[in-house]
């Protein structure tokens, strides 16, 4: 599949470095609108958008996640590890090189990326506290973190027994650990609300006023439009994409790329024990027939 994001219009080449370096970084946190911020760039012709879902629904790299994680929380990492560098430049040309814009998953690592591209405009997106905790809570915590019931505790120990490796799973859960200062899933909940405060007070006080957008969901076309230097798109409502239902999307097809290894891994193990039962019985055949 292919590693850009779609649409991109005939007209424009998909080959060398694509549409990079990074030009528009939208860092407001997951939950905040960033896939209708991803389709309103696109619509304004930014056509290579990074988005975490859209990361992984197409076949994107994905090798950088728990990486990157490890690489910028040091809590993450165990003493034994030897200590991963953070990502310089060229690492995050590497991940984002092709990309006109990031938004969605890069936020985690704003202040890195900030850093790192210096002449990119920001878009910091807002969203009412409230809505948006119970937002994440819903759509990534009670996903990524399950109930452990008995089905689930089944599923850990099918994988567990099939050797099934989870690292973007797991790359995923440490990214959201390590940004939100937690050790596991009741801490990030509690942490939810002052990290969503120091997320924005950071990235204002990173980014130069005239490269920084505030931008309320409802604002419409006008503000973005203003900050980028594009015209008002004529006859086009700004998008209003379902970033809860993209999220289950993405969560589901983690989960059955899963069921599928433990199924084959279930059918592998399966022949090699049926092919041993039968090379024993017959060698017991063989054996009274003498």
């Amino acid at each position: 599949m292919s590693k850009y994001p779609t649409p991109v219009p005939a007209e424009v080449p998909i080959s060398g470095g694509g549409g990079g370096p990074l030009r528009i970084l939208s860092l407001g946190l997951p939950r905040t609108g960033s896939s209708s911020m991803a389709e309103a760039l696109r619509i304004l012709g930014f056509y290579r958008v990074h988005h975490g879902t859209e990361m992984i629904l197409e076949g994107w790299d994905v090798d950088w996640v728990g990486r990157a994680a490890k690489a910028h929380f040091p809590s993450l990492s165990s003493p034994k590890e030897p200590r991963l560098q953070p990502f310089t430049r060229a690492e995050w040309d590497e991940v984002l090189g092709s990309f006109d814009a990031v938004t969605d998953y890069g936020c985690m690592f704003a202040l890195p990326l900030i850093a790192a591209y210096p002449e990119a405009k920001v878009i910091l997106v807002h969203r009412n506290i409230d809505d948006w905790e119970r937002s994440v809570n819903e759509v990534i915590i009670n996903r990524f973190w399950p109930r452990r019931t008995p089905v689930e505790l089944l599923v850990r120990w099918l994988f567990w027994l099939a050797g099934v490796k989870q690292p973007l799973m797991n790359g995923i859960r440490q990214t959201f650990l390590g940004r939100f200062g937690a050790a596991g899933p009741d801490e990030l909940r509690a942490n939810l609300r002052a990290v969503y405060v120091q997320h924005m007070r950071e990235i204002q006080e990173a980014v130069p006023p005239e490269r920084l957008l505030h931008y309320k969901l409802g604002d419409g076309w006008e503000p973005l439009c203003g900050f980028l230097g594009k015209e008002v798109p004529e006859d086009v409502p700004f998008p209003r994409r379902n970033d809860a239902k993209a999220f289950g999307t993405m969560y589901d097809q983690i989960h059955r790329e899963k069921l599928k290894r433990i199924a084959w891994t279930i059918v592998r193990y399966g022949v090699l024990l049926a092919i041993i039962v039968g090379v024993t019985l017959q060698h017991r055949r063989l054996a009274a027939l003498w």
